[in-house]
């Protein structure tokens, strides 16, 4: 019966411990942007497109993980340009999943597609472009923390660049979390 109690209260002890640790861990993780703060990391307009609706953004809970997100579309005739801005500060395992298949992926250009790694300012990213349809997209890494997506409809890959450079990238803040520490990994 000693040890009956004995084995009790030692996973009691432990039980106590883990909640302990992870109401802490809780607590003392690092927030994501609000969905004020991306907007102000993504233009307001683009030279010669019209916003084609109001700001569209959430903040995502999924277990321990969080992301907020915001997405903006500009239109100019038949020409349009979709912006979706990722947070993944509390969700670094996401992060990794968007962006680890340019480290490893190699480019192919055919008749009706090119897609290859891609870097604006030291960030990491791929394209695509579907030439027969004139579709093109740019992803981007930002800080191990951010995620932007732009997609273009019967826009050039070019201009799509040209889109990507209007952001300020050295406004993003960096990522908070240690990636060495094995909890974020």
């Amino acid at each position: 019966m000693y040890r009956f109690f004995n084995e009790l209260f030692l996973e009691l002890f432990f039980l106590i411990v883990f909640v302990t640790l992870a109401i802490g861990s809780v607590g003392a993780q690092s927030s994501v942007l609000t969905l004020e703060q991306l907007g102000k990391l993504t233009p307001e307009k683009i030279e010669g497109y019209r916003t084609k609706e109001s700001n569209k953004g959430r903040i995502l809970k999924i277990g321990t993980l969080s992301y907020s997100m915001i997405e903006r579309t500009f239109v100019q005739g038949k020409k349009q340009v979709n912006i979706m801005l990722f947070d993944y500060n509390n969700a670094s395992v996401m992060y990794r999943q968007a962006t680890q298949k340019w480290k490893t992926a190699e480019g192919k250009e055919t008749d009706a597609m090119l897609e290859n790694a891609y870097e604006l300012e030291n960030q990491p990213g791929w394209i695509q472009y579907d030439k027969s349809h004139n579709k093109s997209q740019i992803a981007l890494g930002i800080q191990n923390r951010f995620f932007l997506v732009l997609m273009g409809e019967g826009i050039s890959l070019s201009d799509l660049d040209n889109i990507a450079r209007i952001f300020d990238l050295a406004r993003f803040p960096a990522q908070e979390v240690a990636m060495t520490d094995a909890k974020h990994r």
